[in-house]
């Protein structure tokens, strides 16, 4: 059993529910592996490597898993340092002999908002392709405009229905990573 420890923004920590309505809480009920939710609400990517560096991680951590992007947007960051943040972090996993892994930020019902998410998605996807295990939660939340509305509670938070879909979606996908030797 790996153990992985989550970082990012709310919807690591299953807002506006309870860590036990998370995707990872569903993810963990069918991997068999530990996931350990670190998220908060409101989390930017230059949080997850502060909250990551102050966490007390139990010693068998093996991986670490981080979603950002979404409140960096909404808080009008530049996409460049939103890259630089999970570059930093990748690197500080990296050192720690940690396995990094990270969760594109989800497209919302508001398309304001995805004129910017999209080509966050794209940057993130082509610098760490090569390098980080990704993970597209994506296809589990919607594709479509008319499907990403009836996804979303307020717009950019799951309701319960698809947090439990991403973790049915992200489980193979995780368990491969996680039982791989992966060099990355």
């Amino acid at each position: 059993m790996q153990t992985v420890a989550c970082f990012g923004d709310s919807l690591i920590y299953g807002f506006p529910f309870s860590p036990r309505v998370s995707w990872i809480a569903e993810a963990e009920k069918l991997t068999g592996h530990k996931f350990l939710n670190y998220g908060v609400c409101g989390d930017c990517t230059d949080d997850i490597l502060t909250r990551l560096q102050t966490a007390f991680l139990p010693e068998q951590t093996t991986h670490i898993l981080f979603l950002g992007g979404a409140n960096d947007i909404i808080q009008m960051r530049p996409q460049k340092f939103i890259v630089e943040d999970l570059q930093k972090t990748v690197c500080y996993c990296r050192d720690k002999n940690l396995k990094p892994g990270i969760v594109l930020p989800l497209l919302t019902a508001e398309s304001g908002l995805n004129k910017y998410l999209l080509p966050l998605r794209e940057a993130i996807s082509t610098r760490f392709a090569e390098s980080v295990w990704l993970l597209d939660l994506q296809p589990a939340v919607g594709l479509t405009a008319a499907a990403r509305k009836n996804a979303y509670l307020d717009g950019v938070h799951p309701t319960a229905d698809v947090y439990r879909a991403m973790g049915r979606y992200a489980a193979p996908l995780l368990k491969s990573w996680l039982e791989k030797d992966n060099s990355k």
